[in-house]
C-alpha cells in the first residue's frame, strides 16, 4: 500500500490469479545469482507475493512463498523485505505482519504479527530489527512508531511484559543505519527522527523537508534523503495534487544540520531513491523518469537517464544490473526489465501484481 489514494481507489481493483501450488524449486545458492522480486498485489485481495528469478538460468517462480510453504499466501501487500543473515523479513503491511522466511527457498520460520500499518524493516544486528508503523488513518494520522524486533526469537522485543516502541512522526517510511543511528524518514511531517541503536531511545528529531520518505548512505558517509513534497489526495483525477515541491537533501551525521538542498519543479513527486554498488551514484524517479546523479553533483541533472515510469527499482550491487519495475494495474500481473549499468535494456520477465521493489541475495 503506497500511498492512501490506493484506498480511495481500492474498490475498483479486481482480484487475479494464484499460481500453480506444485511448483517445483530450483536449487539456489545466495549470493550468486537470486533476485527477489517484490510484487504488493491487490489491496484486500490476499494476493501478496514475492518471485524468485535465478539470474543464471534466466527463470522465474512467480510466487516463491506459496510453492515453498504448501500453497500458502504470503497475505495482504507486500511492502519491504529484509535480509539478516540467512532470513528475510517480509513486511505484510495491510495483514499487519512481518513473515520471517528461511533464504533462499523461502521456508516460513515465523510470523511476527499485531503490528500497525507495518511499512519498512531494518536489521542492526543477527539479533536486533526495526519496523516502522503507521498509525491512524486517513486523513487523520497520528504520530508512528518505530518497534524493536528480537531477531532472536522473531518477536516484538518486550521490557516488563510491555512492547519496545518509540513515538516518531506521522507515517515513518524507510529506514537508515548509519554511524551508530537508526534514521526514519516521517514521511507526512518534515523530519527525520534519530534513534540510537545502542540505547534503543529517540536521540533528536532533524530538520529536512517536506515529505521525507527514502534514505541512502553514501561511500564518503553523507546521508541523502529524498523528500517528496506533501499532496493533497482528491476523488477525481488526477486524484493526486502536488502541495509542495520535492528536495534532495545532503548532511554529514557530524553536522546534521549542515544540509545541502536540491529542489524540484512543483509538478511531481520525486521518489524511489538509489544508490549503486560503489555508492557513488544515486538513482530517483520524477516526472515519470529515471535519473541518475553523482554523490560529488550540486545540482539536479536535467536529462532523464531513463525515460520510463517504474513502480519499483533496484541496483543489484554484485554487478551492477539495474532492475526496473512495471505495473500495467492493479488487476493484472507485472513485470520487470533489466538493463546494463549504461541504461541499455538486457530482458523483461512477469511476475505477479504490483511488482515494487527488488532484493538481491
Amino acid at each position: 500500500m503506497k500511498t492512501p489514494v490506493k484506498l480511495l481507489l481500492g474498490g475498483l481493483l479486481l482480484a487475479s490469479c494464484h499460481p500453480d501450488k506444485e511448483t517445483i524449486l530450483p536449487a539456489t545458492t545466495p549470493g550468486i545469482n537470486n533476485v527477489f522480486v517484490l510484487s504488493e498485489g491487490q489491496f484486500q485481495a490476499g494476493d501478496a507475493a514475492v518471485s524468485l528469478f535465478d539470474k543464471g538460468t534466466k527463470t522465474v517462480v512467480p510466487d516463491i512463498f506459496r510453492a515453498a510453504n504448501s500453497g500458502a499466501a504470503l497475505g495482504d501487500v507486500v511492502q519491504d523485505m529484509g535480509v539478516q543473515g540467512g532470513r528475510g523479513y517480509v513486511v505484510v503491511n495491510a495483514s499487519g505482519k512481518v513473515e520471517v522466511v528461511e533464504l533462499p527457498g523461502f521456508k516460513s520460520l515465523a510470523t511476527i504479527s499485531a503490528l500497525s500499518q507495518p511499512r519498512y524493516f531494518r536489521a542492526t544486528s543477527a539479533s536486533k530489527g526495526y519496523v516502522t508503523e503507521w498509525r491512524g488513518s486517513y486523513p487523520n494520522y497520528l504520530p508512528g512508531r518505530l518497534t524493536l524486533l528480537n531477531l532472536s526469537t522473531n518477536s516484538i522485543a518486550t521490557a516488563n511484559g510491555q512492547p519496545l516502541s518509540i513515538t516518531v512522526g506521522r507515517n515513518p517510511e524507510q529506514l537508515l543505519f548509519a554511524a551508530g543511528s537508526i534514521y526514519v524518514a516521517n514521511s507526512l511531517d518534515r523530519t527525520l527522527s534519530v534513534v540510537d541503536d545502542e540505547l534503543g531511545t529517540l536521540s533528536t528529531t532533524l530538520t529536512v523537508a517536506d515529505g521525507p520518505k527514502s534514505m541512502v548512505e553514501d561511500k564518503s558517509g553523507n546521508v541523502w534523503v529524498l523528500c517528496t513534497g506533501f499532496v493533497s489526495y482528491i476523488s477525481t483525477p488526477p486524484y493526486v495534487v502536488q502541495a509542495s515541491p520535492g528536495t534532495l537533501v545532503r548532511f554529514n551525521p557530524a553536522t546534521p544540520n549542515t544540509q545541502l538542498r536540491l529542489s524540484f519543479p512543483a509538478t511531481s513527486s520525486p521518489d524511489k531513491l538509489r544508490i549503486n554498488g560503489d555508492r557513488d551514484q544515486l538513482y530517483y524517479s520524477f516526472g515519470g523518469n529515471e535519473y541518475q546523479m553523482s554523490i560529488a553533483a550540486t545540482a539536479l541533472p536535467t536529462t532523464p537517464f531513463l525515460r520510463r515510469k517504474f513502480t519499483g527499482f533496484g541496483l543489484d550491487p554484485r554487478d551492477g544490473t539495474l532492475y526496473g519495475a512495471i505495473s500495467p494495474s492493479y488487476s493484472s500481473n507485472g513485470r520487470f526489465i533489466r538493463y546494463q549499468p549504461s541504461g541499455a535494456p538486457i530482458d523483461s520477465f512477469t511476475v505477479k501484481v504490483g511488482p515494487n521493489g527488488f532484493v538481491f541475495y
